[in-house]
């Protein structure tokens, strides 16, 4: 796999998730869920595609690091290699029906959390290079509520419950099923 490709991998898979997860914060908005103080599109603010676009491409770059370095420890080798769209497609509406479920659902987030956490559980008994999986999973689940804490620390956003660090505690749930939709887009776009 050359730089080159590597790159616009990289690219193509940061801007597809970047377009999927600005969408669906948008019914975040709508169901007000969380709100932003200075909206501009669609009542975002003007920094969330963007935003959406830098975590992905940091969190595709991290992925292939984080497999480098735990390769000699876990199984690796199946989550670095190319699959096809297929995966991906299943993957990506699988997170989005989650993203937009815990919008329609967050008058409710003791029943978010134990549906994401559970429904987690049970897609990762029947995956593949589970370990690795998890670790993964974990990092994104407590690198987003830590991020997304911190921003709106800075009053750039605001959720409606906030439990743990100014963000609600099915969020980690969401970042979890993200795990799935990040190992199918490496594996689609980045191990060709």
């Amino acid at each position: 796999m050359t730089r080159t490709t590597q790159f616009s991998g990289i690219f193509i898979l940061a801007l597809l998730a970047a377009v999927v997860a600005t969408f669906c914060d948008a019914i975040h908005v709508y169901t007000q869920t969380l709100s932003y103080p200075d909206p501009i599109f669609f009542n975002q603010a003007w920094w969330v595609f963007p935003g959406f676009f830098i975590a992905f491409a940091f969190m595709a770059f991290s992925y292939i690091q984080l497999t480098q370095l735990f390769k000699h420890y876990v199984m690796t080798q199946l989550s670095c290699h190319h699959d096809g769209t297929a995966p991906l497609i299943e993957a990506l509406v699988l997170f989005a029906i989650v993203y937009i479920l815990s919008g329609f659902g967050n008058f409710h987030p003791e029943a978010l959390c134990w549906i994401f956490y559970i429904s987690f559980f049970i897609r990762w008994l029947f995956s593949y290079e589970r370990t690795w999986l998890l670790i993964l999973a974990i990092m994104l689940a407590i690198g987003g509520m830590f991020f997304e804490g911190l921003l709106a620390e800075f009053g750039l956003v605001k959720y409606r419950y906030s439990e743990v660090f100014n963000v609600p505690y099915w969020l980690g749930g969401v970042y979890m099923h993200g795990a799935f939709a990040l190992r199918a887009g490496m594996r689609r776009f980045i191990y060709r």
